[in-house]
């Protein structure tokens, strides 16, 4: 069935199974519209996921003009038009701007989502002030002798992690770009570039918020927990944000809400949901990481809303709708706790230990994952396109939600939680300081 009136799309699943725009087109009376690859809408029915009003395949929804024919072929009219994963935001501003339809303005320029080297260069060039690894494109940018060991090394237009290494030497660098030769993104195809770039150790923060006409309105702000994981096949380690722990804004360290000014304003994005990572450094630097111009996915949209009572994704849609004013987005006040966390278990050790405190302790909770198909119930047709999928966000197990009257104590139970008994993963910290510089055969690592 073809959506009659103007409807939200949302290209892209969000892979923590929230889709929070579909509950807000809900409560206007709006269609609600998915556009993704077959595969995964077939994967989506297989995990047992809330269906859209309307569901379009498109093979390559990455490609603006196949997502923009793919509309036009169903008939549907969007009102706004939404990113809903990392991979497809990019594609989803193109199309908006074709369409004239928001998050496109008007009176503003189209926007472009930058990926994480072209965010890298607008900030040099616009806001030198603001601090960054040292980094360059790998095996295209001469300036790649500079960014010193250990090294971080990335796609350019990843998510969720994906390929992202830590390499402690030339040789373990070799190997990790042969890795992430072979690893197709998300929905399929190659990925369009490299970026290394120097390893800051100190605490990662995650900033969540919405921009409107151009001005950053931060809503919450979070603690991360990062720990480090084998590369597949090999002995060294890649990075999974596994745990974050919410606060307010005005707990936080104030750099970080004039940080996300600053680069709606390099970007020039004026409206819509955003989040960015910033690493707050031993030497006392708060470093840029990436920014992601769409909501977090992770379970950050109701983890934000629980702590906070902050409806995220429906201020970004009111935005976008003409619905919200300033007043609308304020900032949720200093809270005295309880403070919540969350960790997202990928070992059946780590829901061992949860629910071994959650039998004696109301302040933990524990969200088991829907059951996740075999490989072989999959369709052979759709399976390459569903490897990275499978191998970052199916193996999470479950979802810890921890409380605590301090950021303290919800940072122990978050940290026990992750580290099971016996265990010392590849580190559990709530900073990147977990990473070891020691050669990888002593950095200890999880199972």
């Amino acid at each position: 069935m073809a959506a009659s009136a103007p409807a939200l799309v949302q290209v892209g699943a969000t892979r923590d199974g929230l889709d929070p725009y579909r509950a807000g087109a809900a409560a206007r009376g709006m269609t609600a519209v998915l556009v993704e690859t077959p595969g995964y809408l077939a994967w989506r029915r297989q995990l047992g996921r809330a269906s859209f009003d309307e569901e379009i395949a498109v093979e390559r929804p990455h490609d603006p003009r196949r997502l923009l024919a793919a509309l036009h072929t169903a008939g549907v009219r969007p009102a706004v038009l939404l990113a809903g994963f990392e991979r497809y935001a990019a594609a989803a501003f193109d199309a908006a701007a074709a369409l004239s339809v928001p998050p496109a303005s008007a009176n503003q320029p189209p926007f472009h989502a930058p990926d994480k080297a072209g965010q890298r260069t607008a900030l040099a060039r616009s806001a030198p002030e603001v601090s960054q690894p040292r980094h360059a494109l790998g095996g295209q940018d001469p300036s790649e002798a500079a960014v010193p060991y250990p090294r971080v090394v990335k796609p350019v237009d990843g998510g969720g992690g994906l390929g992202v290494f830590l390499v402690q030497d030339a040789e373990e660098e070799r190997r990790a770009r042969r890795v992430l030769a072979r690893t197709v993104n998300y929905g399929g195809g190659a990925f369009t570039g490299t970026l290394i770039e120097e390893y800051v150790a100190g605490t990662e923060f995650s900033v969540q918020g919405v921009a409107r006409h151009g001005q950053a309105h931060v809503l919450s702000v979070c603690e991360k927990l990062v720990l480090l994981e084998p590369a597949p096949d090999e002995e060294w380690c890649g990075f999974r944000e596994a745990g974050h722990l919410v606060m307010p804004p005005a707990t936080a360290d104030p750099r970080l809400p004039a940080l996300a000014q600053t680069c709606l304003k390099a970007f020039g994005y004026h409206d819509g949901p955003f989040h960015l990572d910033a690493i707050a450094a031993r030497d006392g630097g708060l470093y840029f990481v990436e920014m992601g111009f769409r909501l977090s996915g992770g379970g950050l949209v109701a983890l934000t809303e629980r702590a906070l009572g902050v409806r995220w994704a429906d201020l970004a849609l009111g935005v976008h709708l003409g619905e919200v004013s300033p007043p609308d987005l304020q900032a949720p006040p200093e809270n005295q706790g309880p403070f919540l966390g969350q960790l997202a278990c990928t070992r059946p050790a780590q829901l061992d230990r949860a629910a071994r405190l959650a039998r004696t302790d109301a302040s933990v909770d524990i969200l088991p994952a829907a059951p996740v198909p075999g490989e072989v119930s999959l369709d052979p047709a759709h399976a390459a396109a569903l490897v990275s999928d499978r191998q970052r966000h199916a193996v999470v197990l479950g979802r810890v939600i921890v409380q605590a009257q301090t950021r303290e104590g919800a940072r122990r139970l978050l940290t026990h939680c992750a580290t099971a008994q016996g265990e010392d993963p590849c580190a559990a910290s709530s900073s990147r300081a977990a990473a070891s510089t020691q050669p990888p055969s002593s950095t200890p690592r999880s199972a």
